[in-house]
């Protein structure tokens, strides 16, 4: 996660050569080095997952997070809304030894934490230190978050907070509206900062999508200066990624 690659993708022999012969233009192809395989993304896709969900994260986007927060070995990993535990689970798999954590509003019957540990089993990694069931705005439900992994805050925060389209199950309704969700978590870690128990270690990162529909713009929905300052964080970049016509989520 340390160093930048740069990948570049030539082109296709068998597709590409019949359009350059009947075209009459030049083909051009780029010579490159192989310096780095990534984890195969594939082996944690929803339809290979044991824990199934409605609205799962893709796995592209779940090793994204990951990426992007420079994961590595024996960091303490938290994911507020843990959903699946696809945020958890990429972390795993590009650095076996990190120690994840996530809490999930949902119970069993919508989201099973034993399918969630069970997809930690079947592909040999230490399953997550914790699965909590409960409110990551409740301060108990973070309390029991970081005395699980001996006290401290946590090196990263990934998460893919509910865009207002939550699995239907009691309770759900009203929980969060969206954007809502993001700006709660931080507020409530700018709330343990004050009382001396930050959530997130100095020099730590927070990398979460954050949905934008139609109508709407970024620039208003992003947490305020003095919000961030409170949480004790500070916005490094912004991505869009359109997800339809309606709706785009940003990474933050």
């Amino acid at each position: 996660p340390d160093c930048h690659i740069y990948l570049l993708e030539g082109l296709r022999d068998n597709e590409c050569v019949a359009d350059v012969v009947s075209g009459g233009d030049e083909l051009n192809k780029i010579l490159c080095i192989k310096l780095a395989s990534g984890a195969k993304h594939s082996i944690m896709a929803p339809n290979q997952r044991i824990c199934v969900t409605n609205t799962p994260l893709c796995s592209i986007s779940a090793y994204l997070l990951a990426n992007i927060a420079m994961v590595r070995d024996n960091q303490t990993i938290l994911d507020p809304f843990a959903g699946s535990g696809a945020t958890l689970l990429a972390s795993a798999i590009i650095s076996p030894s990190v120690q994840t954590v996530g809490v999930e509003i949902a119970t069993d019957e919508v989201v099973s934490r034993d399918d969630i540990r069970q997809d930690f089993v079947s592909r040999n990694l230490s399953q997550p230190t914790a699965l909590l069931a409960g409110d990551a705005m409740d301060a108990a439900v973070r309390d029991k978050a970081r005395k699980s992994t001996g006290g401290e805050a946590f090196d990263v925060i990934l998460t893919d907070p509910p865009y207002g389209l939550r699995e239907a199950f009691p309770g759900a309704e009203g929980v969060y509206d969206g954007s809502a969700a993001l700006l709660e978590l931080i507020d409530a870690m700018g709330q343990d900062r004050r009382e001396g128990t930050p959530l997130l270690k100095r020099g730590g990162r927070l990398v979460a999508f954050y949905p934008c529909r139609q109508g709407q713009s970024i620039i208003e929905l992003l947490p305020s200066q003095e919000r961030l300052e409170r949480a004790g964080l500070q916005l490094q970049d912004t991505r869009e990624q359109r997800l339809n016509s309606g709706l785009s989520r940003w990474l933050l």
